[in-house]
């Protein structure tokens, strides 16, 4: 399994990785929901002279390899986002109010292509590699369900990428002496958890308390009773992430108690914990990965207060997770999450590229061994 082979065989697979993207593209489901996305993954694998194996309820997860050997698991997040896109793309989503506006439809291509050239190599293969197609990574529930289920007893080591309420008392507008106005108390609210970084942490610490959604009221000359807010919470530790629930629901509980009105929290404290790499296999895989890039160097980032709940793998077993840029030069890109979002599509075959580094590098530390 050289280089060139592996260089040779991704070059002529471009433009079947293209299509499967174009095809996975226009069928975002949300999490838990990926049926259609499941049955496609499935129907490739099998194409490929894999047997498929869904996960409960939605999923894939596959072999390609010599039992009992070293296993390295790759993993691919398979959701999409309750989006509805605003691309020119011929090829857009056909579920309204719903997009691949993440890249996953990217990330469920550059895994199904490494399954496909891992199987046409397979008996030149020292380790068995465990293909993983996760469901549900957006709202941060995908990872560890699968791993309730066993998904990781058989792995070694594991891999993955990623494409870059208040309530008060409703009345009159005229009469709000007769009312508990949970509009002012949630923008009272909002304001007040802004200097929750600033004042409450030590200022080495990385940390954000964003509110992104906030709905009250139905019609401009009646006071609402209700108000519903959402937001996250990001950190780099467990300790500050509880730090950051407590704030929230002692200024929670103070804001709606001095304007006379309740408060309903429901925080879902550490969806996920960091993403930490595994230091030496961060190196292993960079050191094989830019030989398969063409000696294009691998860039260390600054940590992002960006939620991915492949850090759940980690705690389990020695993982990395790298990003793949996927912007077009010289064109104007949109960040992840936007409906204007794409991928470039030269980027696929990185991806590709990167989880097959991975499994390479793990047969070079075979040998070594």
């Amino acid at each position: 399994m050289t280089r060139e082979e592996v260089l040779e065989k991704v070059s002529k697979k471009r433009e079947e990785f293209i299509s499967w993207y174009h095809e996975f593209h226009q069928i975002p489901e949300l999490g838990f929901e990926e049926k259609e996305t499941t049955e496609l993954i499935c129907e490739k694998l099998t194409g490929m002279g894999i047997h498929p194996l869904r996960l409960d309820p939605t999923g894939v997860t596959a072999y390609v390899g010599p039992h009992d050997a070293y296993t390295v698991g790759l993993r691919a997040d398979i959701d999409g986002l309750r989006v509805s896109e605003d691309t020119d793309l011929p090829f857009q989503s056909k579920h309204p109010g719903k997009m691949h506006a993440c890249g996953h439809d990217g990330h469920i291509t550059g895994l199904l292509g490494a399954a496909s050239i891992l199987k046409e190599m397979e008996s030149e293969l020292t380790v068995r590699v465990k293909l993983i197609f996760q469901p549900s990574e957006e709202n941060t529930k995908g990872a560890k369900q699968i791993i309730s289920q066993g998904i990781l007893e058989d792995v070694d080591e594991v891999f993955g990428l990623h494409l870059f309420s208040f309530i008060g008392k409703g009345g009159h507008a005229a009469k709000p002496h007769q009312c508990v106005d949970a509009t002012v108390m949630a923008a009272d609210f909002v304001m007040n958890v802004q200097t929750i970084v600033a004042r409450e942490l030590d200022p080495i610490e990385g940390a954000v308390v964003t509110v992104g959604s906030l709905k009250s009221g139905t019609q401009y000359n009646i006071i609402s009773g209700k108000a519903v807010l959402e937001g996250t919470c990001r950190s780099y530790s467990e300790d500050v992430a509880q730090h950051l629930q407590d704030a929230i629901r002692r200024r929670a509980e103070a804001v709606a108690d001095s304007y006379g009105g309740n408060v309903k929290i429901a925080y879902e404290q550490g969806s996920h914990p960091p993403v930490l790499n595994d230091a030496a296999l961060s190196r292993r895989i960079a050191d094989e990965a830019e030989q398969l890039l063409e000696n294009r160097k691998l860039v260390h980032i600054a940590p992002l207060m960006l939620g991915e709940d492949f850090s759940w793998y980690q705690k389990e077993v020695p993982g990395v997770f790298a990003f793949v840029g996927c912007g077009t030069p010289g064109r104007k890109c949109y960040p992840n999450h936007h409906p204007k979002f794409e991928v470039e599509e030269s980027a696929l075959s990185d991806g590709v590229l990167l989880h097959l580094a991975a499994v390479v590098s793990a047969m070079h530390r075979e040998k070594e061994e």
